[in-house]
């Protein structure tokens, strides 16, 4: 092996090992976004039965689950939650975006979970 081969390779070694980090940083920052959005999506898919057979009022719907979007650190306004509710069905539509900063850009995940049921 020459010399000038040996700063090649370390050079190579180095890129790649720049480039595994920067993807290791982004997943440790993008993936947690993922969890709690469908974390929140379950919640909703869980809790719509409920919600209709307690005809639960549509401000107090949503409360619950900017509750849970709280808890789950996601950054959902009261206008991102979009609920239709009568006696024979619930319809829990959110339409939200994530920022996560990756200190040189800015990702933006965008979301629209939903769930609806209906009575039988």
């Amino acid at each position: 092996m020459h010399h000038s081969d040996s700063g090649k390779a370390t050079f190579k070694t180095i890129v790649t090992l720049a480039f595994l980090g920067c993807v290791v940083y982004a997943s440790f920052k993008i993936i947690p976004v993922y969890v709690n959005s469908y974390e929140l999506e379950d919640f909703i898919r869980q809790q719509t039965p409920f919600w209709l057979t307690q005809r639960a009022p549509v401000d107090a719907i949503r409360n619950h689950i900017l509750g849970k979007a709280r808890e789950l650190e996601l950054p959902i306004t009261p206008e991102q939650v979009k609920i239709e509710a009568s006696s024979a069905s619930v319809t829990v539509n959110l339409d939200y975006t994530v920022p996560v900063d990756l200190k040189v850009y800015t990702v933006k995940l965008h979301f629209t979970p939903s769930a609806q049921n209906r009575s039988l």
